[in-house]
C-alpha cells in the first residue's frame, strides 16, 4: 500500500465541484489528462482500476481510495480486466498543498488575527492511497452527496457543503486502514507536532507511548526513514518556514514558538537544514 500523504492548508476549506459513479466494462480505460486544476478522488466499489499518474503505475481494488494530483499527468497503464463500478470526485482548493512520505504541518497563507475569536489553521490529511475499512459508510455518503446536488431547491448547496465537509472529516481522521506500526508512527509523529514548542527527547516518547526508545526509533525509521527526534528537528524547521514566509512574527518569537531554547541555536539549525538563515529565508520568500 502506498504512504504517501496529501497534505492540504485549511482554512479556507476546499470545495466539492463535481463527482459521478460510474461503470467500465472489461477493456475500458480511464482517459489521458494534465493539470487538470482539481484533485480527483476515486473510490472503487468494485473490480480494479490501473492509473498512472507522472509515470507511476498504481492498482486500486476494490473498497480502496486513490487520489489524483491537479497538476498531473495521469492515465491507465493497463484496461480494466474485469467490470468496474467507482465514484470520482473532484475537489479545488487555493491553499497550499503538499504530497509526501508523511504529514506535513502548514500555516494557513490566510491573515487570521488572533486578538478575537479565530478560525485555528488545521491541515487535512488525506493518503495518496488506502483501503475503505467502512466501505458502506463511505459508499453511502459518496451517493448521498451526489443526490444532494439533483435538488432544485436553490439552498440545497448548504445541505450539499454539510455533507461534503462530513466526508472530509471521515477520510481525514477514520475510515482508512493501516497497520499497526504505521498508526504507531503517525501517533508519534502527531504528538510531534503538537507538542513541538517543548522539550522533547527519547525518554519522554518513552513514557508517553510506554514502550522502549529502540522500538520507538525502529518504527519511525521504518515509515519515516528517520529517528523521532530527527523528524522533531524536521517538522519544527518546516513549521518555522511557514511562520516565516506567511506572518510578521519577529525571528526570536518564531524561534520559541517552533521549540529552540534560544536565538542562536535556532538560527545555526535552520542554516543547517536550508542553507540559508531565516532573514534570509523570509526575504527570499516571503510574499
Amino acid at each position: 500500500m502506498d504512504q504517501q500523504i496529501i497534505s492540504i492548508s485549511m482554512p479556507p476549506f476546499p470545495s466539492f465541484i463535481e463527482g459521478n459513479y460510474i461503470t467500465f466494462k472489461a477493456g475500458q480505460s480511464h482517459d489521458h489528462r494534465y493539470n487538470i486544476g482539481f484533485f480527483d478522488l476515486i473510490f472503487v466499489k468494485k473490480g480494479a482500476l490501473f492509473l498512472r499518474e507522472d509515470g507511476k503505475k498504481y492498482t486500486i481494488h476494490a473498497n480502496e481510495m486513490f487520489i489524483l494530483l491537479p497538476n498531473g499527468e495521469h492515465d491507465s497503464w493497463q484496461p480494466c480486466e474485469e467490470e468496474t463500478s467507482f465514484f470520482w470526485m473532484h475537489i479545488y482548493t487555493t491553499s497550499r498543498w503538499q504530497q509526501s512520505n508523511f504529514p506535513m504541518r502548514f500555516v494557513s497563507e490566510l491573515p487570521i488575527p488572533e486578538l478575537h475569536f479565530h478560525q485555528k489553521s488545521y491541515t487535512l490529511q488525506l493518503p495518496k492511497l488506502g483501503e475503505i475499512t467502512e466501505p458502506n459508510l463511505i459508499f453511502d455518503l459518496l451517493n448521498e452527496i451526489q443526490k444532494s446536488t439533483e435538488s432544485s431547491r436553490i439552498d440545497s448547496i448548504w445541505y450539499t457543503e454539510e455533507l461534503f465537509l462530513k466526508f472530509l472529516k471521515y477520510i481525514d481522521t477514520r475510515g482508512i486502514s493501516k497497520d499497526r506500526v504505521t498508526m504507531l508512527a503517525e501517533k508519534v509523529h502527531l504528538f510531534l507536532a503538537e507538542h513541538l514548542a517543548e522539550h522533547i527527547d527519547n525518554n519522554r516518547l518513552s513514557d508517553e507511548f510506554h514502550l522502549h526508545v529502540n522500538y520507538i526509533a525502529r518504527v519511525m525509521t521504518k515509515v519515516y526513514g528517520k529517528t523521532a527526534i530527527e523528524l522533531l528537528e524536521e517538522i519544527r524547521i518546516e513549521t518555522a518556514k511557514q511562520y516565516l514566509i506567511h506572518t510578521n512574527k519577529l525571528i526570536k518569537n518564531i524561534a520559541e514558538l517552533v521549540g529552540f531554547e534560544n536565538y542562536i541555536s535556532f538560527t545555526n539549525q535552520f542554516k543547517k537544514m536550508t542553507g540559508m538563515a531565516p532573514k534570509t529565508y523570509r526575504a527570499t520568500y516571503k510574499k
